[in-house]
């Protein structure tokens, strides 16, 4: 088997069904516990990103703030943050907020523009999130030209 081909589901039969089913349920339904198996539209896929990137944005929120409270305090500790920007991992960090803050921004624009009617269809809403992740890739490419 390939690594792009998906393994074929167990067979049901009386004996696996009781370790397939929910516990403690009277729905014997099967479970799907594999979650490599679920196949999700690049809808699911833009609004979870739209997620983790707003809570990226929450907690480099704060590393923000105590850059420009270093940056505000004095000459000297101005010339200190300075210094410790110009390095290639803190270039990389800034460029990894710059790019979360693009998609989110990005996505919530789409969001925005839905809400007024324009792309609420399914196929509306794959054409936005492709946008949405072409145009976000292309603002991370940008950014990493303009801080490099």
């Amino acid at each position: 088997m390939r690594f792009w081909q998906r393994p074929d589901p167990p067979a049901v039969n009386e004996t696996n069904l009781r370790a397939i089913v929910r516990p403690n349920s009277k729905d014997t339904r099967p479970v799907n516990l594999d979650l490599g198996t679920i196949q999700l539209p690049v809808t699911a896929y833009a609004s979870i990103a739209h997620r983790v990137t707003g809570v990226l944005m929450f907690f480099a929120s704060f590393l923000l703030l105590w850059a420009l409270d270093r940056s505000l305090a004095s000459e000297a500790s101005f010339d200190a943050l300075s210094a410790v920007l110009s390095s290639p991992v803190s270039k990389f960090v800034m460029w990894g907020i710059a790019s979360a803050l693009t998609y989110h921004a990005l996505a919530g624009v789409k969001h925005l523009v839905m809400d007024t009617g324009v792309g609420e269809t399914m196929r509306g809403g794959v054409i936005g999130a492709r946008i949405v992740f072409v145009a976000a890739f292309t603002g991370a490419v940008l950014w990493g030209v303009a801080i490099w």
